[in-house]
């Protein structure tokens, strides 16, 4: 699946991709990405949208989270996937470019074993990366603090990507999110983002004018 592909059917949980590494690609040209990449201002939560796919007669439910950095810019996000009538479940992850393709990425919940998922098709603004979520994984995940995804950067450093768990179990069990709702959340999280660029943009320039005073 490319990442155009899940934009479209993760389009309702989450932000678009572009222009949203912007972090990650200056941090991948100063020499290396961090060993933690978990925005300590992320404030999001998890969200469960559904959608029915009409060639399959299914409804496929996501409940997905987006992790940002503190200035509000998109890093990487998850998402369970399930589906009607379907014992199995998914794990969808968009990671950014910049991180080496093998051996793939890890997948732990609190201190449990790891879980190993492979990387799919990779695009200019991300890869796609899946796993299968077993029952005792996503049980795991309704009662654990956090969900960390280990990748490895180019200087093959492991790049860790830390999802709270706090509201996945409410978000899962729950009843999907409706289009008016969603609609509301997309417009509040996409002012709040434009409010901390602003303010980013404030500290930078009167940096700059300390600098030449």
């Amino acid at each position: 699946m490319t990442v155009t592909a899940a934009k479209s059917i993760a389009k309702i949980a989450r932000s678009p991709l572009a222009s949203a590494l912007v972090a990650f690609a200056a941090l991948s040209a100063a020499g290396g990405l961090p060993a933690s990449a978990q925005s300590a201002a992320n404030n999001d939560e998890w969200v469960k949208v559904c959608r029915t796919d009409e060639k399959q007669k299914k409804e496929i439910c996501k409940t997905a989270f987006d992790l940002r950095t503190s200035g509000g810019q998109f890093l990487a996000s998850i998402a369970v996937v399930e589906a009607t009538g379907e014992a199995r479940k998914f794990i969808d992850l968009i990671m950014p470019t910049g991180l080496l393709l093998q051996p793939g990425v890890k997948v732990q919940v609190d201190q449990n074993k790891a879980e190993e998922g492979k990387y799919g098709m990779c695009a200019s603004d991300g890869c796609i990366a899946q796993l299968v979520a077993s029952d005792a994984l996503v049980g795991l995940m309704k009662k654990g603090a956090n969900l960390t995804v280990t990748a490895q950067g180019q200087s093959d450093n492991p790049v860790e990507f830390v999802f709270p768990l706090a509201t996945f179990k409410a978000a899962n069990e729950g009843k999907p999110m409706d289009d008016a709702a969603l609609k509301k959340r997309e417009e509040a999280i996409a002012a709040e983002n434009a409010q901390k660029q602003k303010s980013i943009e404030d500290q930078l320039r009167e940096q700059q004018r300390k600098a030449i005073q």
